[in-house]
């Protein structure tokens, strides 16, 4: 009966649900958890993902594409466009410096581990926070960029009101679970349509197998990099409330695609499904079945799917195969055995060869009790800066006034 009930939501949340009471003691409670929080607003929810055209947007395939979901290091996608966008809009430089600050190093891992003070070019910034997923070296770049991370959060949900992304919205740059942080596989895939359109030139760096440091390589979790032919990026992402997540993109005989997948159960899990996907876009399987670019009929109200209670139990974890790339074997008839060869990506500190964005420098200035100065905006709508002050004619259209700080 139990059974009958849950495939009513679900066949495959049934499946992991029942499976997981027999291994577990506390099995009962975590279905009655499900029964009473997830199932009644999420049953139809599990495990979204589309497949779009990367040259039109065109929709090929999709599942719940407009649901919220716990974007997780995709999150640094986002990051990454706001960069470059500053670097863009000349506020700072590649050769730039990123100081790993206090708040830099008390990020919990995936993280490079570099210690306070510590410099870093911002084009190396981001090949570290594309590659190796770094929490620590993200929120660098996000205080180098913006001056302090509330105000790059503010550039990333401004971007994503911007770019139409109805159902994102940020609460930091790196992915770390907040219950505030979700988007959607839809505007996942806009987002990485958008970044591979608008900045070709940093196409490298999404297709890069690895980083390597004097002392280390550090691989990928992108396994489509070394195992699906074509592959041209984009972003893993895992925290226990999203489960793993990934952005892949891929070009063949001159077409393009673009696959997000949300939600699945583990490093291999996420590179099978979608590999297959992009196989059967490829094959010309599916017929086109709308735009990403066309908005959704509403926006999605129901809170994320937490996964945690699934995919983060002892014996779960122990039972799943998650290897980086370098050293995955996966038997796939989707996936190659034989590696592809990639570029790994040099990296060092220092190096440094540009000045700090007037943002970094103004927010130092505030930090340090001086007087608030003007800091340079590129148009950006600050929610937090509304109605402190109007802009004067003497700093005209492109300032506005830093505000008294925050605590901290």
């Amino acid at each position: 009966m139990v059974a009958d009930f849950l495939a009513n939501y679900k066949p495959e949340f049934a499946i992991v649900i029942l499976s997981r009471l027999k291994m577990n003691r506390n099995g009962f409670m975590t279905l009655l958890v499900w029964l009473v929080l997830v199932l009644p607003t999420h049953g139809a929810a599990s495990q979204p993902f589309i497949l779009i055209d990367a040259s039109s947007g065109e929709i090929l395939a999709e599942k719940d594409a407009n649901h919220r979901w716990y974007p997780a290091s995709l999150t640094k996608l986002m990051t990454a466009y706001v960069t470059f966008r500053a670097v863009q809009n000349g506020e700072l430089e590649n050769g730039s410096p990123v100081t790993i600050s206090h708040n830099a190093i008390r990020q919990p891992p995936s993280r490079m581990g570099y210690k306070k003070g510590i410099q870093l070019r911002v084009d190396t910034a981001l090949k570290i926070i594309i590659v190796k997923s770094a929490n620590d070296v993200s929120i660098a770049l996000a205080e180098a960029v913006a001056g302090t991370v509330e105000d790059f959060v503010e550039r990333m949900n401004f971007e994503s009101q911007r770019l139409g992304l109805t159902n994102t919205r940020f609460a930091n740059p790196n992915g770390l679970h907040n219950t505030g942080q979700f988007s959607s596989a839809r505007d996942m895939s806009l987002l990485s349509m958008t970044i591979l359109k608008e900045f070709p030139q940093y196409a490298p760096l999404f297709s890069s197998i690895a980083i390597r440091t004097p002392t280390k390589t550090h691989y990928s979790y992108n396994l489509l990099l070394q195992h699906f032919a074509g592959t041209t990026g984009m972003k893993t992402g895992f925290v226990c409330a999203a489960g793993f997540n990934l952005v892949a993109s891929a070009t063949r005989n001159g077409r393009s695609l673009i696959a997000v997948l949300l939600g699945t159960s583990s490093q291999g899990d996420r590179a099978v499904s979608a590999a297959k996907l992009l196989s059967e876009g490829f094959s010309e399987k599916y017929k086109g079945n709308g735009s990403v670019f066309a908005q959704p009929s509403s926006t999605a109200s129901a809170a994320p799917v937490n996964m945690r209670p699934i995919l983060c139990t002892e014996k779960a974890r122990a039972a799943r195969y998650d290897p980086a790339g370098g050293k995955a074997v996966i038997k796939s008839t989707y996936l190659q055995a034989e590696k592809i060869a990639g570029d790994v990506l040099p990296i060092k500190i220092g190096g440094i060869d540009a000045g700090p964005s007037d943002a970094f420098m103004s927010a130092a200035f505030v930090l340090k009790g001086k007087l608030p100065v003007p800091v340079k905006s590129p148009g950006y709508a600050s929610v937090r800066l509304a109605g402190i002050a109007e802009q004067t004619a003497e700093q005209g259209s492109g300032y506005i006034p830093v505000p008294t700080p925050r605590p901290r």
